[in-house]
């Protein structure tokens, strides 16, 4: 299971702070979610996995 969480701005002058929190699994037969979060500009994009969890207790 992973969890996208994405930050970014929006409204008319960019002052509406917008994020958007999206589950989903790994499958080896289809394209990832965001398959080039490190080129992303707009916006903060993190994922989080399961593995993660253990790091922030």
């Amino acid at each position: 299971m992973l969890a996208y969480v994405i930050l970014s701005l929006d409204g008319l002058d960019d002052d509406l702070l917008t994020a958007t929190v999206t589950f989903c699994t790994h499958d080896l037969n289809t394209r990832p979610y965001t398959p080039h979060m490190e080129s992303v500009q707009d916006a903060a994009v993190a994922e989080v996995t399961l593995s993660d969890y253990g790091k922030w207790r």
